[in-house]
């Protein structure tokens, strides 16, 4: 009992199913990863229900100075099945911030 914590908080199963996205950038080597985290959740907060660091990757390939960070992403509204064209706007938007933001381009 000593070490039980007191305020549990439990939530419900959601309704509606999830959505999940692979996102792969290339940045260079200085940006830190909590920025990007940063930059990926700051415009999606509604629907953006979990992001996952799944990959991080060098090579001489990508460019001197430069990594691949890949996040897969867990898209999900509470109240309604989300569309493609809700998810695919949702990732332009992350996509053109990373971009913006932090000179990020997308692996391909």
């Amino acid at each position: 009992m000593k070490y039980g914590k007191e305020n549990l908080k439990y939530v419900p199963v959601p309704k509606y199913p999830a959505v999940e996205r692979d996102i792969a950038i290339i940045v260079d080597e200085e940006i830190e990863v909590a920025k990007i985290e940063q930059v990926i959740s700051k415009k999606c907060k509604k629907i953006l229900e979990n992001m996952k660091l799944f990959d991080v990757y060098r090579s001489e390939k990508l460019g001197e100075n430069k990594k691949s960070i890949a996040y897969s992403l867990l898209f999900r509204a509470q109240d309604k099945t989300l569309t493609d064209e809700e998810i695919n706007g949702a990732m332009d938007i992350i996509i053109n911030d990373l971009n913006k933001e932090l000179g990020a381009e997308l692996r391909k």
